[in-house]
């Protein structure tokens, strides 16, 4: 079937606006193409609601399949986020890769985070940012360096964000202005964030193969 050229310039104008002018939605749904050596591999949803009290949950649903010769790989990630003043207070996580199946909990205490991983617990930094990299962390963590909690195996990550630069970047057909910033650490990610701080587009090396995961539709 095809989609009438009108409809998909309106829905890349929604998108441009959503990304730059509209305030932020109270609820929304961020759509993900997911790209393993320029390959079209799985896609990734992010459902993002506020409330009053100023709380954000996020749910983040992932789906990965990759095939390289005789080799194949399978991924999938369920898990959601509650934070509070813009510190994680509480997270829950599965993952499945391949037949591995790893469960994450996280929970904020008076010490710090609490993390369950397959029932085994330890504690972490009350100011862990979470690897979704759904949202840039507290503009007071930026400069320094990053203790980030890793929602797949429940292990602790060092990084460190460097601002790169604001870029212009087509995004469903549209140009708009991002803010490009790179984790460094031991795995260097590459990260592009619209004007409400929140992810568009995400670039790593996984096993040698260059993964890009590139937001392609918001839904309200």
């Amino acid at each position: 079937m095809t989609v009438p050229r009108g409809v998909l310039f309106l829905s890349a104008l929604l998108l441009a606006s959503s990304l730059h002018a509209a305030p932020a939605a109270e609820s929304e749904t961020r759509d993900f193409a997911v790209l393993v050596s320029g390959k079209a591999s799985g896609e990734v949803h992010m459902t993002i609601h506020k409330k009053d009290t100023g709380e954000v949950t996020v749910r983040t649903d992932t789906d990965i399949s990759v095939r390289v010769g005789l080799i194949s790989y399978k991924y999938s990630f369920r898990g959601q986020e509650v934070w509070k003043d813009r510190r994680l207070a509480r997270l829950d996580s599965t993952t499945e890769e391949n037949s591995k199946r790893t469960s994450v909990s996280a929970a904020a205490g008076p010490a710090g985070l609490v993390v369950r991983v397959n029932g085994a617990e330890r504690a972490t930094k009350a100011e862990a940012w979470a690897s979704t990299y759904w949202s840039l962390p507290d503009p007071k963590l930026r400069d320094g360096d990053l203790v980030i909690l890793d929602a797949d195996s429940g292990k602790d990550l060092a990084g460190k964000l460097q601002f790169v630069a604001t870029e212009k970047m087509r995004v469903a057909g549209q140009e708009v202005t991002l803010n490009h910033y790179r984790l460094v650490g031991k795995t260097p990610v590459e990260l592009w964030y619209d004007g409400h701080e929140r992810l568009v587009r995400q670039e790593w090396v996984e096993s040698g193969h260059k993964t890009v995961m590139v937001l392609v539709r918001v839904r309200r």
